[in-house]
Formats: structure tokens, C-alpha cells, sequence
């Protein structure tokens, strides 16, 4: 994969998910479709590590760019102009719908994974929408060791978000009281050069997060090996549901969106939501007839997330499509070559 685009993918998913409370950085990546290689190089960190870590540390390098932009974010625009971007995001989304029902389009033929999707979605919107705000933290004195500890424990939970489609970062924190808290912490570059303690603390919580990652995909491969299908049904509901979520969240419990109802915000809300959904469908278009992107680049993609997922037998990932015998079988795209 273009290491470039990996570090824009990366940026895209770290602002959404610190930025877009009710928008999942794993929905995210299943949407830019790095989600199964991020997954498989999480879990082969230490048996490939060379091209494990030179994936993560362009996507993580994109990841920490997009988070530090999201939390300067929630202070100007989503603050100023909340009904905007939330348009924006929702026309992505939206745009999103289409492509993944054309791609699940064998996985549908089952009544049984129509009964994963909804039961999932049904979970997670449970989930989403019966959530409060918990007690909210604040690090103006830093208590020592009991708050290095919690934040250790805030990022192996928070990683969920990363790995487990579907589970939102920006909301989990709140759920547990942290978000705002963990805005000013990354927000603070001052702060954190003046005082080492919150940079420490911000240290703590990064190791619990790569700890929790590395352990939960190790789980979750184990997943998809054993029910691709159904996985992609899950991956499938959160897709669907994620706007749902975002405008319950985002719209429904934003205080500033009432304050911020006027003709203009809604006259560029229209244009916002266009250039989102757009961006995702048209874009695409565009820049294989332009030439940019390689006429075959669906069959492209599609074949790189059967790489990514190259440890699966070949007749689990093309499901109910026969298989010849003289099929090449997709290398394993972090095998050296």
C-alpha cells in the first residue's frame, strides 16, 4: 500500500475518532479498507516485525497527526460550526452504505447473518444510546502513581475502539469521564514540555493502548480466520448504524447545535454533506479516468484485503465462489519479497 495514502487513511481515522464523538476509528478503517491490514500487523508485530512496524508507524505517524488535529478541532470548528461538519461526515458515511452492501452481496444470501447483523447493531445502538457522560476528570494536580494507572487502564480499554468494529473512542471516553480531560492533555503542547508529569501520563496511556491493541487483534484474527463472513456481516451493521449514532450524539445531545441553528450553518451543512458523500463515491471515479488510480483499482482493493487476510484459506475468503484448482494463491502482503 502507497505510504502516503496509508498516512492520510491514518489521518482521517485518528480526527474522527477523537474529533467525531459516535464515529468509530475501526468503522473508519473498514471504510478507507485498511482495517484487516492494520489488524494483521498488529497481531504479527513480533513474527514479521519489520513490515509490521514500517505499516504501523506510517499509519500511527497518520493516526497521531489526525488526533492532534481532531482535539484542536473540538475547540474551533465542531465548536463554531458543529452542524457543518457533522454533515460532512454523515455524507461520508452515507456514500459508505452502498459500496459495502454491493461487497456483502454474497454474505446476504444467508437469512443466519442478516440475524448477526441486526442483533450487533441492535447491541451496539443499545450501547450508544443509553451511554452517559460519567464523572469528568481533570489533571490539573496529578495524583502519583494512582493516576499513571488509571490512564494505563483508560488506554487498554480505549483500544477496543481501534480494533473492534464498531466501538467508539470519543464515546468510550466519555463513558468513562476521561474525554475532555484527554483533549486538553493532547491539545496542551505547552504543558506538556513544562510539566513532565502529563507527558508521563500521556506515556501511560500509549503503552496500555499498544498493549491492549496487540492482545485484542491476536483475539480477532482468530475471528476472522474462523468466520470471515459473519465478521464482515458485524463490520457491515456498524457501517449502517454509524450515522444513526452520529446524529444522536453529535446533533441530538450537542448543546452548541441548538445555538448554532441558523439558515447559514444549515445552507453549509447542504454543501458539506455533498462534498462528503461525493468525496467518497465521485472522487474515485474521477482519478481512475484521470488516470491517478489504476482502471482495475476495485479489483485492486478487493484483492488487497484478501491479502491482508492471507493466512485464511483461499475458499473461506471467496465463501460460495468456486475455486479452481489452478487459482494463484495472493501472497501474503508482508512477506518480503
Amino acid at each position: 500500500m502507497n505510504k502516503l495514502g496509508l498516512y492520510l487513511k491514518g489521518i482521517l481515522i485518528g480526527f474522527a475518532s477523537l474529533a467525531v464523538p459516535g464515529l468509530s476509528a475501526s468503522t473508519i478503517a473498514i471504510v478507507l479498507l485498511v482495517y484487516y491490514d492494520m489488524i494483521y500487523a498488529i497481531s504479527h508485530i513480533f513474527s514479521k516485525t519489520k513490515q509490521s512496524l514500517t505499516f504501523l508507524l506510517v499509519l500511527v505517524a497518520g493516526y497521531g497527526t489526525g488526533a492532534l488535529a481532531g482535539a484542536v478541532a473540538v475547540n474551533t470548528l465542531y465548536v463554531r460550526f458543529p452542524i457543518p461538519v457533522i454533515a460532512a461526515v454523515l455524507g461520508f458515511l452515507v456514500a459508505s452504505i452502498p459500496r459495502m452492501l454491493v461487497d456483502s452481496r454474497e454474505d446476504l444470501k444467508k437469512w443466519s447473518n442478516y440475524v448477526i447483523m441486526i442483533i450487533v447493531g441492535a447491541v451496539f445502538l443499545v450501547y450508544a444510546l443509553v451511554i452517559t457522560n460519567g464523572e469528568i476528570v481533570n489533571f490539573d494536580v496529578i495524583r502519583f502513581p494512582i493516576d499513571y494507572i488509571l490512564m494505563l487502564c483508560v488506554g487498554i480499554v480505549t483500544s477496543a475502539t481501534l480494533v473492534i468494529p464498531g466501538v467508539d473512542f470519543a464515546v468510550t471516553l466519555m463513558a468513562l469521564g476521561y474525554y475532555y480531560a484527554f483533549i486538553n492533555l493532547v491539545g496542551d503542547f505547552g504543558a506538556l514540555i513544562l510539566h513532565p508529569s502529563r507527558l508521563f501520563l500521556l506515556l501511560s496511556y500509549l503503552v496500555g493502548y499498544g498493549i491492549g491493541s496487540f492482545v485484542l487483534s491476536k483475539g480477532l484474527r482468530f475471528l476472522i480466520k474462523r468466520y470471515p463472513r459473519h465478521l464482515h456481516c458485524v463490520n457491515l451493521a456498524m457501517v449502517i448504524i454509524a450515522p444513526i449514532i452520529v446524529v444522536e450524539k453529535c446533533i441530538l445531545e450537542n448543546p452548541n447545535v441548538a445555538s448554532h441553528a441558523t439558515w447559514p450553518q444549515f445552507c453549509w451543512a447542504f454543501i458539506t454533506f455533498a462534498a462528503g458523500y461525493f468525496a467518497f463515491t465521485w472522487v474515485p471515479m474521477l482519478c481512475r479516468y484521470l488516470g491517478f488510480l489504476p482502471k482495475n483499482s476495485d479489483k485492486v482493493i478487493l484483492e488487497e484485503n484478501v491479502a491482508a487476510r492471507a493466512d485464511i484459506p483461499l475458499e473461506q475468503v471467496l465463501g460460495e465462489h468456486q475455486v479452481k484448482s489452478d487459482t494463484p494463491v495472493i501472497e501474503d502482503p508482508f512477506e518480503e519479497k
